[in-house]
Parts: structure tokens; sequence; C-alpha cells
């Protein structure tokens, strides 16, 4: 039997059973920003309740809070806090994610667009449902006249800043708006500014991998042709990783059962 749910009361959810709303504003999440928000729920645990709806086939879905929903999955939680909200969850999503999730320019554009046709609003009534000026819903409406590869490129830049695409989006032809784009990542490329951002690992991602980089460099070392000095201090070198990872696996339990270290390695030689 479907659970029944009362407005604005808080419930713990498991994320297994949420849905992304299929119209979200939100085409695109930073992986930067998403990794940044993992943290901070693995640390503080997730501050802020989603708001989620249950449809007729009694499904649920986020309305807002797809962005903490996935750090918290990745965070390894497997139930957040939500509030049951009914009613006009498009448009109250859409201002909950322009109030509080940063959506790219693009996808407010596009978003803003389609709430105003599904509503039959006019910019004047829009600007008051999301708390906005009417010059500054108009502008950002500008970016529609964008080229669909444009706005798709942008899509997984978020570094693209709002009034350089605002210029483009003004310009007559679409032929000149694509020449006016390409100028600007090219230039913005030369100048050394980013394009697109790599995602930032986590402080532990980042020491697996400066691990596995690190066994990968040994495979390679000729040592073989090395000085006797340089061979001791190499061989020095391996003995201290080599108790230190030992000391690290005792405190993580990783050894197999009954073994209370892990079998030492072959000379080889290398004194």
């Amino acid at each position: 039997m479907a659970t029944t749910y009362t407005k604005g009361r808080l419930y713990k959810l498991k994320i297994v059973d949420l849905h992304p709303d299929p119209k979200q504003a939100r085409k695109y999440m930073d992986p930067i920003a998403l990794n940044e928000l993992t943290a901070s729920i693995q640390k503080h645990g997730v501050l802020t309740p989603i708001q989620f709806r249950q449809n007729e086939e009694a499904a649920l879905f986020i309305v807002a809070g797809h962005r903490r929903t996935q750090a918290a999955g990745k965070a390894g939680l497997t139930e957040i806090p939500g509030t049951y909200t009914a009613g006009d969850t498009r448009l109250q999503g859409f201002v909950e994610n322009v109030q509080r999730e940063n959506l790219l320019p693009i996808d407010e554009a596009e978003e803003m667009s389609s709430i105003m046709t599904e509503y039959s609003l006019n910019q004047t009534q829009l600007a008051e449902s999301l708390g906005k000026g009417q010059s500054s819903v108009s502008e950002t409406l500008t970016l529609n006249r964008l080229p669909v590869d444009i706005r798709d490129a942008c899509r997984t830049n978020p570094n693209i800043p709002k009034m350089e695409l605002l210029k483009i989006a003004k310009i007559k032809e679409e032929s000149s708006m694509r020449r006016k784009f390409e100028t600007y990542m090219a230039t913005a490329a030369k100048a050394g500014q980013p394009t697109a951002r790599k995602p930032r690992l986590s402080v532990q991602r980042a020491l697996i991998t400066k691990t596995d980089e690190l066994g990968g460099e040994f495979m390679k070392a000729s040592w073989r042709e090395w000085s006797e000095d340089d061979q001791n201090d190499l061989a020095n070198a391996l003995k201290g990783i080599r108790n230190r990872a030992n000391d690290l696996l005792a405190d993580m339990n990783r050894f197999p059962e009954g073994e209370e270290e892990p079998e030492q390695p072959r000379n080889n030689n290398l004194t």
C-alpha cells in the first residue's frame, strides 16, 4: 500500500526510491561543485531537506534538491531528509534552483521560456513569480537566441561568463554568433583561461591516484643501471614505504585472515 504523505512534513526518504524530475531545469551538474557538496555532506550531513512529490502511481520525484540527492548518494548515504509538496511543483522547483543552486545561464534561459509557455505568463508575471526584475528576466531570455550548438557547448562549460554569452546572443546573424563564440573560446585559451573545468579529486582519491602512479614508477625504474649508492638509497626508501604501508594495512584490518603482515618480497639483489 502506498504511503500517504502530508504537505510540509519532514520525512526520511530512501535515495533509491527517488526519481529525478523529468522536467527539472538543471541539465548539467558541475563535477567540481558536486564533489565539494559531497565532501560537505560527508562531514556535516544533509543540512537542507529536499522537496519531493508523489505521482498517481505513488512514485516519488525530486522537486528541488537534485544535487543534494546525488551528492548524498556519492557520500555513501542511503537516506535523505525531504519535505512533501504538492500542487504547482514545476514553478516551485525552478524558483528553488534559481535561488539556491546556481543554474547555468543556458539552462535558466530555456526553463524560463518553457515556463512562460506552459503557464501563459508574460515576462513581468514571470519576474514576479521568480522575485527578479523584469529587465533581468528579459536579458536572460535573450540567450535563447543562441544557436543550439553554442548552447550545447555551454552546458558542460560553466566558465563561460554570462555577459559574454549575452554579447553574442545580441548579434543578428547565427553565422556571426558562431564566429564570435569561436573567437572568444580561442582568445580565452590563449590567455590561459580555462575553457572547461576538470573535476577536482577528493583528498582520498588524490592519495589513491598518487599511490597507483608511484607503483607504476617503481615498475619502470631501471635501477640495475644505477650506482650502488642510489640503489641503497632506493632500497631504504622502499623499506620505509613498506613499513608504513604495513602499519596502515594493519590499522585497516586488510591482511588475510591469520596473517599479521604480508609476505616480504624477494630481495632481487636490491639491497
